[in-house]
């Protein structure tokens, strides 16, 4: 959408100027950025599959970031340093033509909290730095997250310790980072509203190029609204190029984080962009499921799933593919159930799981976008009739945003409380991590 609302009219929206080439992506939107599983970007780029690709699709055209494919096409990526570091093979990520693609950088910080990845002093840091200067366009700083310290057994026995490492990471990386090479965006974390606020006014002292959201706190938009106010107030945001939100893929979040950026653009920062990530169209081969259609009620918006076809009596099948998306267009269930021996439990096989992937997050996009169209129009007129709840935050978004008081944040709590992740933590939650 390239116009906003005023009394009923339309205005043209300062859109953020333009860095790559042939961009698909809207430049007023939020965007959704898949952090893909290394196994799929490595068989892509690799293209050597067992069996024949489904009619009418070559195996370049399974790469979404090659700006040539005739399926579907994404410009921007992400890919993280606690899964990829140790790569050595190729992939569609490392191999990318950086004039039409972007990635963002994750420096592992799950991973380390899950025990997946080590650091045991500076070498390891080092080496986390140099692969997101390498591989990245933007790229979080090293953090330790605090959302695990909400459940037994995690190495980080206290929030304190957890800014106190993060602190001599972002230390490290300040004074390690080569000039110029990318933009680092300073991880903020919390569990509740008061460790935030201890984590921001500890962080924010470094000097980086934009800001990530993480943990418990960022899919609450009060406390987003809140601290962009804060940002502004402080001008830690008139100069930054990049907001990120780790971990969601939601679609009502996906419109709301939109409208967050217009706003920005409007009354803040005409030239920063907002991304949010998942690895959900990856994950969901884990419990058997995949992407269907969107759904779009007045409560709610969700992306639909449903149990994978698996079953050997699809195997040689010309039926199609029950689920649309620009790959599930042109499979048939024979593409993707297979007879592999007589002892096979299931008629899925690795090739047929990335057929799933790649379906999955056509779908995904798909309805990302279908999100923000019907909400552009629906903004329009200022009657909401699909997720009423989500239409009254836009609104709220706008309007606190241009007034950029905490006084006009408190008069619309109530409409940010509706939302999904309306609960707000608070430091009474969790004392005893303080």
């Amino acid at each position: 959408m390239d116009t906003h609302v005023t009394n009923r009219r339309s205005a043209t929206y300062p859109q953020v100027p333009p860095y790559l080439e042939r961009d698909p992506t809207p430049r007023d939107q939020a965007i959704y950025v898949p952090s893909v599983s290394p196994g799929f970007a490595k068989h892509v780029y690799e293209g050597q599959w067992t069996r024949p690709l489904p009619n009418g699709v070559t195996p370049s055209d399974l790469n979404f970031l090659d700006p040539d494919t005739q399926l579907l096409r994404l410009s921007h990526v992400m890919s993280s340093a606690g899964q990829a570091l140790n790569q050595n093979r190729p992939c569609i990520i490392t191999e990318r033509d950086r004039s039409h693609t972007f990635m963002v950088g994750d420096s592992g910080g799950y991973q380390i909290a899950s025990g997946l990845l080590k650091i045991n002093g500076d070498q390891d840091r080092l080496r986390i730095l140099r692969w997101l200067e390498k591989h990245s366009d933007v790229a979080m700083t090293l953090d330790v997250p605090t959302g695990p310290l909400l459940k037994p057994g995690y190495s980080f026995t206290s929030f304190k310790d957890c800014l106190a490492t993060t602190l001599d990471h972002l230390d490290y990386f300040q004074k390690n980072r080569e000039d110029g090479k990318i933009k680092f965006l300073n991880v903020l974390q919390g569990n509740n509203t008061q460790q935030a606020k201890t984590w921001y006014n500890s962080v924010k002292n470094y000097s980086f190029e934009g800001w990530a959201f993480a943990g418990v706190m960022r899919h609450n938009f009060y406390y987003l609204c809140q601290r962009i106010i804060e940002m502004a107030d402080e001008n830690e945001l008139q100069d930054k190029a990049w907001i990120h939100v780790l971990g969601t893929n939601e679609i009502e979040t996906a419109v709301l984080l939109t409208a967050l950026q217009r706003a920005i653009n409007l009354y803040i920062n005409p030239n920063l962009r907002i991304s949010f990530d998942t690895s959900s169209p990856f994950r969901l081969l884990a419990w058997n499921t995949f992407y269907t259609i969107p759904r779009f009620d007045k409560n709610r918006m969700v992306m639909g799933t449903a149990r994978i076809p698996d079953d050997l009596a699809y195997s040689g099948s010309t039926l199609r593919w029950p689920w649309p998306s620009e790959l599930g267009n042109r499979l048939t269930l024979g593409d993707v159930c297979v007879r592999k021996d007589a002892y096979a439990r299931n008629s899925i096989d690795l090739q047929s799981s990335y057929y799933i992937n790649h379906h999955n997050l056509g779908a995904l996009c798909y309805g990302i976008a279908l999100a923000n169209r019907v909400f552009d129009s629906e903004s329009l007129v200022h009657q909401h009739s699909i997720a009423t709840t989500s239409g009254a935050g836009v609104e709220a978004i706008y309007e606190v945003i241009k007034q950029g008081r905490l006084s006009a944040l408190d008069r619309y709590k109530t409409t940010f409380s509706n939302l999904r992740h309306g609960s707000l933590p608070t430091s009474d939650d969790d004392e005893r991590q303080l």
